[in-house]
């Protein structure tokens, strides 16, 4: 698993989301607490991670199969539909608090669940990808058979692949094709 280069909601919520990539034996990364936390941890949620428990699993599979479900929408007011309904199931009102010497959101009333939390930072960071930028900043990788979401930051909208692996895969194999075509 990739984690973005990004430290922000929007990242983290394309991290959640790939953590089922079929290039992957097995394609399921968040079947282990270890790794959520190794996730949390790597965005500095520490509170979060020390409060992830292996009960939070299954929910938060089901949670990012509806992320995954924003990214492949058929348009952007169905990606829209899915996480207002995502952000709304979760309680997702920002709050912003202390945390390390600064301040960042917390999403919901009081202490919520692991769960919630994240689908509210989750939802709410990709609502606004949609509101400043446009649902076509959602993408798939390109790099078949992958099947890893990402948020296109570029300035001229040109990402197609999730990482720099699958862009030096599909560009490797494009060379092959070429140097077949051409031997032939």
């Amino acid at each position: 698993m990739v984690l973005p280069r990004e430290r922000d909601s929007v990242a983290l919520a394309v991290a959640l989301a790939n953590t089922w990539d079929v290039l992957n034996d097995p394609p399921e990364h968040l079947d282990d607490i270890q790794m959520l936390r190794l996730i949390l941890r790597a965005f500095g949620l520490e509170e979060e991670a020390k409060r992830a428990k292996e009960a939070d699993l299954a929910p938060l599979r089901a949670m990012r199969d509806r992320l995954r479900e924003a990214f492949g929408a058929d348009a952007e007011s169905a990606a829209v539909e899915e996480l207002n309904a995502l952000a709304r199931e979760s309680g997702a009102i920002p709050q912003l608090e202390r945390k390390n010497g600064g301040w960042t959101f917390r999403y919901g009333i009081g202490r919520r669940s692991l769960v919630d939390e994240l689908a509210g930072r989750a939802s709410v960071a990709l609502l606004g990808v949609i509101e400043e930028g446009g649902w076509r900043r959602f993408g798939r990788c390109a790099a078949s058979p992958c099947c890893c979401v990402f948020v296109d930051r570029s300035r001229n909208r040109s990402r197609r692949y999730c990482c720099h692996w699958c862009a030096d895969r599909a560009t490797q194999a494009a060379a092959r094709r070429r140097r077949k075509t051409q031997a032939a």
